[in-house]
């Protein structure tokens, strides 16, 4: 079992691209796994399979790039099958 790795809020919010405030938000909330330290300091918990939000973006843009094509593909099909 791996160790978990845990980073302050500031630290979490340069890697996933969310403001501080947020982050601190997402805390409070229970949203996000974390600890206090004794100094009132967020340490949050961050996955082996967590990315980087810069990929994160590549990934959903490419998504939805390929979505559009699958989408014209399947109006062009169906509009050849409305003309037969």
């Amino acid at each position: 079992m791996p160790i978990p790795k845990f980073v302050s809020a500031e630290e979490y919010s340069r890697q996933s691209g969310i403001g501080v405030e947020q982050v601190k938000r997402l805390c409070r909330s229970g949203e996000l796994e974390h600890y206090m330290t004794e100094g009132g300091y967020y340490k949050i918990k961050v996955d082996s399979d967590s990315v980087p939000i810069e990929k994160y973006e590549k990934l959903k843009d490419e998504n939805t790039r390929l979505k559009t094509i699958l989408e014209t593909i399947l109006e062009t099909i169906l509009n050849t099958a409305k003309q037969v």
